[in-house]
């Protein structure tokens, strides 16, 4: 009988190291997104612990745990004869049915097994299966081996302490990549343009990569490869003698990762778009956030550009502040004001902004020696008054690297929508669709509202799961939104029951009508309500689209 009871113990066993190891896959997705930062990590699982751990599954394994302490010494012929075999047989069995009936929540940006993810699932799943095998020997024969039962519930810590004990390993092999890729745009030598900014970096980016591609053989940095080990990608795997411009978008989660980023890069020209709360929530503050960003300016090579927005305020005190050090400042500005001084004044405003049914219209003038030049009038496709910034600060460095207004114009006209960014598309129906899905933030939001405004006849739309890492002006900015949303909008839905509450209570601070507010849980819902709510000509703005760790559905069991 013995024999029988261990043969079914290993299986109950085995079956739930299987599960361990399909929900420690799931924890590794949200890991990743996490860039493998196990604090952020840790936090995340703070905030999902009910998903995280099976409550039920832990109070059905101590009572079990409980009778078998009872049972075994009172009734040892009962436990060993039907009580533990049956406990191991509906146990395995449940496992199984867990297994198969596990919810696939439909993943944004989906797990990628590079080296460094197989690194860490793998030696999670050796932790695990070492952990195993000491538990089934150690707790063989004893009635509290019922206590393996859990180990289901240990892939989420597993999972953190493989990932703390890897990080030397991990940290070895990202030195050697940066050394390498260090010494490689070393020997190539491309002029390097750093961006960065609270928000506005990748758009500017993509619009200065368009620019100069049409004079100079350019790279930029893909997507949003904005951190080390991307930007170390590029530069060993794309970078070629061939590249005379080489444009990096410089991210930043903490003080000192714009510092490293130009290490790395090494760029010559520095553009600075903007200083805000986005990401606050790691900063602390705001004064955190553009000591970060201003890293940049002041890695620059003595005599190396710096380009500054100066709609921004803090941006324009940071010019002053470059300024003072005799190094060459370029100003941009939509808002120019009266009262600032000839000497800081911006070398390129902007007048005259207005959408049409092809984008955007707008006068530039550029200073010249505090000079005033030929305006020129400029034509784009992109959307949003922002935009318009992003293009000022692109065209600021086109006019330092030797561009004329009339190319720089003609290459403006040419540069295409800056995917999930104010992206117009025909939706079905005849419906229009403004895609402004990527990583939202308030002035960004604040300038879809206004597209979504002026653009169709018909009923206005806007979906939105709201903003996130504002830290503590994250309920502030998004109640703002629930109210500039209720001065555009004739619907209104929000994805998301709990993250989207203080878009809730600003839609009610304005008296907005709650029929007209639908709250859906994701946006399978979201395409459900589309389809009985807005009809031919109606406009629709997705406003934000969270990445997966902030999904409300989703979790590491």
């Amino acid at each position: 009988m013995e024999t029988v009871n261990t043969t079914l113990f290993y299986f109950a066993t085995l079956t739930c190291v299987a599960r361990a190891v399909v929900r420690t896959a799931r924890g590794l997705h949200i890991l990743q997104l996490d860039g493998y930062k196990t604090g952020r990590y840790l936090k995340w699982i703070g905030q999902h612990l009910k998903n995280c751990f099976e409550i039920r599954e832990i109070l059905i394994v101590s009572g079990l745990l409980i009778l078998a302490g009872v049972i075994s010494p009172l009734y040892p012929q009962y436990y060993s004869a039907w009580f533990f075999p049956g406990v191991c047989v509906a146990w395995s069995g449940f496992q199984i049915y867990m297994l198969t009936r596990r919810k696939h929540v439909e993943a944004k940006k989906p797990l990628v097994y590079t080296a460094r993810a197989k690194r860490v699932f793998g030696l999670s799943i050796i932790l695990l299966v070492g952990l195993a095998v000491a538990t089934v020997f150690t707790v063989k024969g004893s009635p509290w081996r019922v206590a393996a039962f859990l180990f289901s519930e240990v892939s989420v810590v597993n999972l953190t302490f493989a990932n703390l004990l890897i990080y030397p390993l991990e940290r070895t092999i990202n030195e050697a990549y940066l050394f390498s890729a260090r010494k490689r745009i070393k020997a190539l030598n491309p002029k390097v343009i750093g961006i960065t900014g609270s928000y506005g970096k990748t758009s500017t980016k993509y619009i200065l990569h368009r620019i100069l591609s049409e004079k100079f053989n350019t790279l930029m940095t893909p997507d949003s490869y904005n951190t080390p080990m991307g930007i170390c990608k590029v530069i060993r795997g794309q970078l070629a003698a061939e590249h005379e411009v080489f444009v990096v978008e410089m991210g930043a989660y903490k003080r000192g990762d714009i510092r490293e980023l130009c290490n790395l890069a090494a760029p010559q020209i520095g553009i600075l778009t903007a200083v805000g709360p986005q990401h606050l929530e790691r900063f602390k503050s705001v004064e955190n956030i553009a000591k970060t960003k201003y890293e940049l300016i002041a890695s620059l090579p003595a005599g190396g550009l710096a380009v500054f927005n100066c709609d921004n305020e803090i941006c324009a005190e940071l010019a002053n502040k470059r300024e003072q050090g005799g190094n060459p400042v370029f100003r941009y500005a939509t808002e120019p004001s009266s009262s600032v001084a000839a000497s800081e004044r911006p070398q390129l405003t902007a007048t005259n902004i207005r959408h049409t049914n092809d984008g955007l219209t707008f006068t530039v003038h550029p200073f010249i020696d505090t000079q005033a030049a030929t305006e020129v009038e400029i034509r784009t496709q992109l959307l949003g008054r922002h935009n318009v910034s992003n293009i000022l600060a692109a065209m600021a460095v086109a006019m330092a690297c030797g561009m004329t207004l009339e190319e720089i114009r003609a290459a403006v006209a040419k540069v295409e929508p800056v995917p999930h960014r104010l992206q117009l598309a025909s939706g079905a129906g005849g419906v229009t669709i403004i895609d402004d899905s990527f990583n939202s933030n308030p002035v960004g939001a604040e300038a879809a509202l206004e597209v979504l405004s002026e653009i169709g006849d018909g009923k206005k739309v806007l979906v939105t799961p709201g903003m996130v890492e504002l830290g503590e002006k994250e309920y502030e900015e998004n109640k703002k939104l629930g109210e500039r949303a209720a001065d555009v909008c004739d619907l209104v839905i929000l994805v998301g029951p709990l993250r989207t509450l203080p878009i809730l209570d600003g839609l009610k601070a304005a008296a907005y009508p709650s029929q007209q507010i639908i709250v859906a849980l994701n946006l399978e819902e979201v395409k459900k309500h589309l389809a009985t709510q807005v009809q031919p000509g109606d406009v629709v703005l997705f406003e934000n689209d969270l990445p997966d760790n902030y999904n409300e559905e989703r979790a590491a069991s």
